[in-house]
């Protein structure tokens, strides 16, 4: 790897000043969503102009209601249920038992009306919103769209006529996993948090996806009304399911630009990135590494993505993140996590390197460095490399 010729006034300006992930050679859409009504004039795909679109059942319309921000867990909403009972039971003790007026009167109200207060709170979070001010998302035809409150600003988040791509990202406890959805208009994500049995009922589904860091600002799913869009585990999982039929590879691809607005997409058959093709069915090398460098007067820390096949050599660069999940308390530790997040924990680390030559660096969203390290890791290796990460 070489250093950066000497007297540039940034070694880091090839990645560091470059626009973010969903920047385009032309001008871009919304990377997060497009207003409904910009998108009526565009062309269809190729794949459907080819194919008589009449002769196609039109899929029935689904509806997927998003989670308020102040929206309480289910397993909290139960545990506000299971807790009224002992204080139910406890009054009827002290009124059978008690010998004093006051205990016997007062402490048993005051106990009745609190588990009252629980059930009662229990009960408005459990009731539906009205059908005026409810916010969510709509797959109608072969549009998912974005519906806010009280009848605001439709956005189309994805059309599914197009290549699309689905790539799951999860906290190392699972309790959180966010749908990043992506195609040639841009990204957006959906996230959805997962309790304790919700996590036991979507194990199939939370296996698929990528561990990344907790602290990862892109886990909000901040969608283009400025508010997260989050769903409930079945809603998520029902969305999958209707994204997968449309588009059967969806989970195993995305599709992106980098920072120079060049390619940027995988799947399970190649890697593209930096104007290069990388075939993930033939052997090829890789590893995993971190670099420093002086960003005016701060020191920035990178991860970078050495990938090497043939002729192609690339380096994948992004921001450094956290390394280690965020623990619950100071005695906890990390034996709960699963073999695939012990697995991309291991991917996420790299060795001290030096910093690559700026003419192979492709800066890329954080996001997306784990899910490709995991298919880079799954690819045929020549013989005189490393094993693979293990769990």
């Amino acid at each position: 790897m070489g250093r950066e010729a000497k007297g540039q006034k940034d070694p880091l300006e090839a990645v560091a000043t470059l626009p973010p992930i969903e920047a385009r050679a032309h001008e871009p859409p919304p990377a997060t969503g497009w207003p409904a009504a910009q998108r009526a004039d565009e062309p269809v795909s190729d794949a459907v102009a080819g194919s008589s679109t009449d002769s196609l059942p039109s899929p029935s319309a689904r509806w997927f209601d998003a989670t308020p921000p102040d929206a309480a867990p289910a397993g909290v909403a139960r545990s506000r249920r299971l807790w009224s009972i002992p204080l139910l039971v406890v009054a009827l003790v002290l009124v059978a038992t008690a010998r004093s007026v006051m205990v016997r009167a007062l402490l048993p109200l005051a106990l009745v009306a609190a588990a009252v207060a629980l059930l009662a709170r229990g009960r408005r979070r459990l009731l539906p919103p009205a059908q005026a001010s409810r916010r969510g998302l709509s797959l109608d035809g072969d549009q998912l769209v974005l519906q806010g409150k009280g009848g605001a600003a439709q956005h189309v988040l994805l059309a599914t006529r197009e290549r699309f791509g689905v790539t799951l990202l999860a906290t190392p406890r699972r309790d959180r996993v966010v749908a990043l959805l992506s195609s040639g208009a841009g990204m957006s994500s959906i996230g959805a948090s997962f309790d304790g049995p919700s996590r036991r009922t979507f194990a199939a589904l939370l296996d698929r996806a990528s561990v990344v860091g907790s602290d990862d600002v892109g886990l909000d799913a901040i969608g283009p009304d400025g508010e997260p869009i989050s769903l409930g585990p079945a809603a998520l999982a029902a969305l999958l399911d209707e994204l997968t039929a449309r588009s059967p590879g969806c989970l195993d691809r995305f599709l992106a630009t980098d920072a120079r607005g060049a390619t940027l997409s995988l799947d399970s058959l190649e890697l593209r990135a930096g104007g290069r093709i990388f075939d993930l069915t033939a052997p090829l090398e890789w590893r995993a590494f971190v670099f420093q460098e002086a960003l005016g007067q701060a020191l920035a820390v990178y991860q970078g993505t050495w990938v090497r096949q043939g002729t192609n050599e690339i380096v994948l660069v992004c921001l450094l993140p956290a390394m280690t999940p965020a623990l619950d308390a100071p005695s906890a530790s990390l034996g709960p996590l699963d073999r695939g997040a012990l697995r991309d924990l291991r991917l996420m680390q790299g060795s001290p390197e030096s910093p690559p030559p700026a003419d192979q660096r492709v800066a890329i969203d954080r996001l997306l460095m784990v899910p490709i390290r995991s298919a880079l890791d799954k690819a045929p290796r020549p013989a005189a490399q490393a094993p693979r990460a293990r769990a």
